[in-house]
């Protein structure tokens, strides 16, 4: 079986797994997970912040985000673009969001744009991640081109119990510098 057969069994897994979570196990880590991150002191000396809009299937990262816009820092949040690319735009409350691609809340029009490289720390989604930090994404490639550019720490964040005993990596794959469960904080294994 290929590295690409491998993941996308490796995905259908998942999702059928996250649809066996409790509601409230998956509200209660999501919770749990927000706290972790705004404890960290990456995040606290930051001030630009990049992070995401989970959907119900993700971490509900709205404690987060409201937390971020309330400490006065920069939020930025990812806006689906052309060529799986991400726009990277500024929101400064959560009116500044409409349903977009995939039916994810993203960033309306008018929000201005930062660069990569303006960016102090970001929140980095999967649908899972194992103790090495090998990421598991949708599948789509927007974090694949967006983490090369990033100069940052990053966050992985996901649930204990989708965690993966192992991803398969391909060559482009990149590891984030941080996994976050509701558990804490896990440094990736060499």
């Amino acid at each position: 079986m290929s590295v690409i057969e491998e993941k996308k069994a490796l995905r259908t897994f998942i999702r059928k797994k996250e649809r066996t979570l409790d509601p409230t196990y998956k509200a209660e880590s999501s919770e749990a997970i927000c706290r972790h991150l705004l404890a960290l002191d990456e995040y606290k000396s930051a001030k630009i912040v990049f992070a995401f809009a989970g959907t119900e299937k993700e971490i509900d990262t709205s404690l987060f985000m409201n937390e971020t816009i309330a400490a006065g820092k920069t939020l930025i949040l990812p806006r689906c673009a052309a060529e799986h690319a991400i726009d990277l735009c500024v929101v400064r409350s959560m009116d500044d969001l409409e349903a977009g691609a995939y039916g994810i809340l993203e960033p309306k029009k008018n929000c201005a744009l930062v660069t990569a490289a303006d960016i102090d720390f970001a929140v980095v989604p999967c649908l899972s991640f194992d103790r090495k930090g090998r990421r598991l994404g949708q599948g789509g490639g927007y974090y694949d081109r967006l983490l090369p550019q990033l100069r940052c720490p990053t966050a992985l964040i996901c649930r204990e119990q989708l965690m993966s005993p192992e991803v398969p990596v391909e060559e482009h794959d990149m590891r984030c510098t941080m996994l976050i469960t509701e558990k804490g904080v896990l440094t990736p294994e060499a």
